[in-house]
């Protein structure tokens, strides 16, 4: 890309910048005298890196020594007036790096959201060397340049439709040969604030209403018009902002009338800046009294944390944690303060987060990958102005908290907590525990099975440890009977895959009317389809995994990436016909199960039916 215009740099300061890539270290780029006041650490700056890329970086730090082995760029903008990542975060980032052995920028990129991040949007300039001169080109590229003719310039999507091709990089890098164009990058906002437009009175009505009169004298002829107007007054007494929308449904009128009155100077139109999050409008409760047992949990964390900043809060199932985490986290708010709440699903967030607003209202705010890039901005600035508690999956984590006292990990054992591709290969509840240790927080992992590593710290003395024994309200836990197989087959009790005792205790529910659910998590007929004789198995061509055979559509499915076909009875290794299905999934359990039970009512509930 080529510099226009070298600007005059201030004085020996440079900043050193994290870029969104997976470079080994920060950069140095000059500051232009303009812009000498308004660099400082956590604002984004657009800069040049490499010869055609423009990206916005993170300035880390502002110093005042010029590298010895280059002359550093300039920066091109700072697109901030306030940072937007704190200096808790860079510590945290750079932690994380060299834990999880990637780079700063991986980090940036994975923590950041979309909508904050800039892309750079190339464009196509005819170039000022070019004579006219069209005879050397051929019937695409004559398309190109004679429209950059016509328009200064194209994007690389505009050249697409122009020449109907999906590819043009090879004709864009012909033309560039030839001297006929260079390229341009210009940074593009993905973010946009969202606006209303909204309506009041024109000067001199809005500060003497007594002109008013004059006004519908005005309009004394335009009946509409005299209604809208009549109607924005009568709303203007009880809403203090009239939104167009909102006018034009009070008073069943035209969005054109409206406009015709701005014209008329009468009223005005402008825009007002609202967010994209919705607000709990619902009446906000109490919480539900405490049983004794939440009581005493909570006393045992307050003195756990006295000596120790990590506690595990092992809970059976149904005693109630979500209560003592409600309680903690209103006690968090009294003093001020920020908390998190991870949960490893965001399935899991909506249930959470619909009891957690009945209690605390707008002070909740959710953040996780569904929501969309302009979404995801707004949450982020919430939270940096202070927003009160964050429920969300793992990316919770990277959000920008000014005053975190309390992180809490519920279901710390699962799976889901875990990052696997891309780099940062993070585990949440780990990070979790380092965060809180920089913002000098406390954090509460919770779990009804808490996994080796947390227990083992939790008898080893470095976590707490309070348990929760029982079940709220006194219920009972299920009984829970370990069949051995191995010996039902050998008494020959077994029926199909189906244990004695299981086929008992069904008969027992549904002799007494109730309901019951198998789990079995495999859907299809049978996993495999293979040979008898050589042993050959059917595998999908994409994906070399075994083949699923599904009974109702009588084909084989890869549930990786959908490639079916149809069963075949001969084996294409050695052409002997003795092929055979062996395991079993819900299909298959459900054909059984109508035999075994003609009489009960039997649904399965799969991907293939839901």
């Amino acid at each position: 890309m080529q510099e226009l215009f070298k600007p005059t740099t201030a004085e020996n300061l440079y900043v050193t910048v994290i870029l969104p890539l997976a470079l080994p270290k920060e950069y140095t780029y000059a500051v232009p005298l303009e812009f000498k006041d308004a660099v400082k650490p956590g604002v984004r700056v657009e800069v040049q890196f490499g010869k055609n890329k423009l990206y916005s970086a993170l300035v880390f730090n502002v110093i005042n020594e010029k590298p010895e082995s280059y002359t550093p760029k300039p920066i091109i903008n700072v697109l901030d007036k306030e940072p937007i990542v704190t200096k808790k975060q860079f510590d945290f980032w750079r932690w994380m790096a060299t834990y999880y052995c990637c780079t700063v920028g991986e980090v940036m990129n994975a923590a950041l959201p979309s909508g904050l991040k800039l892309v750079s949007e190339t464009k196509l300039i005819l170039s000022p060397t070019f004579d006219g001169d069209f005879t050397e080109l051929n019937d695409k590229e004559y398309l190109i340049a004679e429209a950059l003719t016509i328009q200064n310039e194209l994007t690389i999507e505009e050249v697409r439709k122009i020449v109907n091709l999906k590819s043009v990089y090879h004709l864009i890098d012909v033309l560039l040969d030839k001297k006929v164009i260079y390229l341009e990058a210009e940074l593009k906002q993905k973010y946009k604030v969202k606006t209303v437009d909204c309506i009041r009175l024109a000067e001199p009505y809005f500060s003497k209403n007594e002109l008013l009169r004059a006004a519908f004298q005005e309009i004394s002829r335009a009946g509409k018009q005299t209604e809208a107007l009549m109607a924005f007054i009568q709303l203007s007494k009880t809403e203090t902002e009239i939104t167009r929308k909102k006018l034009a449904a009070f008073g069943d009128i035209g969005t054109s009338i409206i406009t015709a009155l701005a014209k008329r100077g009468i009223l005005e139109i402008y825009e007002k800046e609202i967010s994209r999050l919705g607000k709990y409008e619902d009446d906000v409760t109490n919480s539900f009294p405490l049983a004794e047992q939440q009581i005493r949990a909570i006393s045992e964390i307050k003195t756990a944390f006295e000596t120790q900043n990590v506690v595990l809060l092992k809970g059976v199932t149904g005693s109630g944690k979500t209560r003592v985490y409600i309680e903690l986290i209103e006690a968090a708010i009294a003093r001020g303060e920020q908390v998190l709440y991870l949960l490893p699903e965001i399935t899991l967030t909506a249930q959470i987060i619909s009891r957690l607003q009945k209690i605390f209202g707008d002070d909740i705010s959710v953040y996780h990958s569904k929501f969309n890039n302009s979404e995801r901005v707004e949450i982020w600035q919430s939270v940096l102005n202070g927003k009160a508690v964050v429920v969300g999956a793992r990316s919770g984590m990277f959000l920008p908290y000014r005053n975190l006292s309390l992180i809490i990990v519920d279901e710390e054992h699962d799976a889901s907590f875990k990052q696997m591709d891309p780099a940062p290969r993070y585990n949440a509840r780990d990070m979790a525990v380092y965060m809180a240790h920089l913002h000098n927080a406390k954090v509460v992992l919770g779990t009804a099975t808490p996994s080796i590593e947390s227990y083992q710290n939790a008898v080893d003395g470095k976590y707490g440890l309070v348990e929760m024994k029982e079940r709220f309200g006194g219920l009972e836990l299920p009984k829970v009977k370990i069949v051995d197989l191995k010996v039902e087959t050998r008494k020959k009790t077994i029926q199909s895959h189906f244990s004695s005792v299981l086929i008992d205790e069904l008969k027992a529910a549904l002799g007494r009317g109730e309901q019951a659910i198998l789990f079995q998590n495999r859907r299809g007929y049978a996993p495999t389809l293979n040979c008898q004789t050589c042993g050959w198995v059917s595998e999908c061509v994409n994906c070399d995994v075994s083949l699923t055979y599904h009974k109702y559509s009588n084909t084989l499915k890869c549930h990786y990436c959908g490639h079916h076909k149809k069963l075949q009875h001969t084996c294409p290794a050695c052409g002997q016909q003795k092929l055979s299905i062996k395991g079993f999934g819900t299909e298959k359990i459900e054909d059984e199960l109508q035999l075994i039970l003609p009489d009960a009512k039997l649904a399965r509930m799969d991907f293939d039916t839901v």
